[in-house]
């Protein structure tokens, strides 16, 4: 099946949590790309380190079954300050790789 029209939404959730679950569940059916900006960074547990003795942290963002979740990593930066979600129910194969095997930058 090839689409004719991607639906793409953008949205700065300014690190609230249940801003994008909101975002992620209600737009399910209706939009094929979800833009994030700010994404939420949420504390999962603590692992063991020699060097530290409360553990080194191991945070995730929110993740939902019917996206797959994108992450371009900034070696500059420590946080994300972007993320992409592609609906999982339709084949984007091709779109996920011009959004992040391109050699240009993306501004969302």
């Amino acid at each position: 099946m090839i689409k004719e029209t991607l639906k793409i939404f953008s949205q700065n959730v300014r690190k609230n949590k249940t801003l994008i679950n909101i975002i992620l569940e209600n737009n399910k059916n209706t939009m094929d790309i979800i833009l994030v900006q700010e994404p939420p960074k949420s504390l999962i547990r603590r692992v063991l380190s020699h060097t530290n003795p409360l553990g080194d942290p191991i945070y995730s963002i929110p993740n939902h079954p019917d996206w797959t979740l994108f992450i371009r990593q900034d070696p500059a930066q420590e946080n994300y300050t972007r993320i992409a979600f592609l609906r999982t129910k339709d084949s984007l194969h091709k779109v996920k790789l011009s959004l992040f095997t391109a050699q240009r930058h993306y501004h969302m």
